[in-house]
């Protein structure tokens, strides 16, 4: 009787293990997109926000291109036009490259897509001839260690760019750092004497001791007069400003300080040639 009992315990733990356990698909329609040319095939970017849609003008015509679209937005971002027959998408994973074959050839062409930022300089500060073809947008905290490691490489590449290259400075003061909102507004009110630059450069490389008395010292040392510093530090508008700022910063999807962009593309390596190297790539663009 015993052999029996274990004989069937044994049999219903195999059927529990073995049996499937049954799972419903609920789904439902989510959108449709209206296109004005035929698709060929689809591919969807590695983070899940947008669908490369390959298309074709019309069943006669060579015209081949590739639609953008933004899932998140609901609407095409943009075309890229290609100048050959293709039949296929994919996407790299964990890159930023389109893979486009044809049933004609066998070869396999790949397409880099790096994608741009609108930054507006609003009325951020400007280092540099305002009418320079190549900005260079850094949001930065100025008791981030690393923003002060980088700070002087920023400064050593608008030397190599005198007439070429501008600096506009964006405030993303991290709520960990506890004075760097303060520090900020000190800068914007040094602004209004000429010397932003000049206190933001000690601000920086005081960041491990920032607080109200080392402030209003590097304020004095700078040169700044000190009764109207602190009268312009009371001004509601740089608060806006940093505000400002920091909803752009949301926007362009920045996570971290210091980031940096050239000419609205991230830029990932800050180093002195790698900035160099793009900013040389956007003086030969037309």
């Amino acid at each position: 009787m015993k052999k029996n009992v274990l004989l069937l315990c044994g049999l219903v733990a195999v059927l529990l293990i073995v049996s499937p356990v049954q799972a419903k698909t609920e789904w439902e329609f989510d959108r449709e997109i209206e296109l004005d040319v035929k698709p060929i095939d689809t591919a969807v970017s590695a983070d899940g926000s947008a669908v490369y849609i390959l298309t074709k003008k019309n069943f006669f015509s060579p015209e081949y291109s590739i639609i953008v679209f933004s899932l998140l937005e609901n609407t095409i971002l943009d075309t890229i036009p290609l100048d050959k027959k293709f039949t296929g998408i994919g996407v790299a994973p964990r890159s930023n490259a389109l893979l486009l074959t044809s049933s004609s050839d066998k070869n396999i062409t790949i397409i880099k897509l790096s994608e741009t930022t609108e930054l507006p300089v609003d009325s951020s500060p400007v280092i540099g001839p305002m009418d320079a073809r190549v900005t260079l947008t850094v949001f930065l905290d100025f008791q981030c260690p690393y923003c002060s490691r980088e700070f002087p490489v920023i400064e050593q590449l608008l030397k190599q760019y005198p007439q070429d290259l501008r600096l506009v400075i964006k405030h993303f003061p991290l709520n960990s750092h506890k004075f760097a909102a303060t520090a900020a507004i000190g800068a914007l009110a040094a602004e209004k004497q000429g010397k932003y630059l000049d206190l933001s450069r000690e601000l920086l490389k005081n960041f491990r001791t920032l607080d109200e008395a080392a402030l209003v010292k590097l304020a004095g040392e700078v040169g700044l007069d000190l009764e109207k510093f602190q009268q312009d530090r009371a001004d509601s508008s740089h608060q806006q400003q940093i505000q400002r700022d920091r909803q752009l910063a949301r926007k362009a999807g920045v996570r971290g300080v210091p980031s940096l962009y050239i000419n609205g593309s991230p830029v990932q390596d800050r180093s002195l040639q790698g900035m160099a190297a793009m900013v040389d790539a956007e003086l030969k663009k037309k």
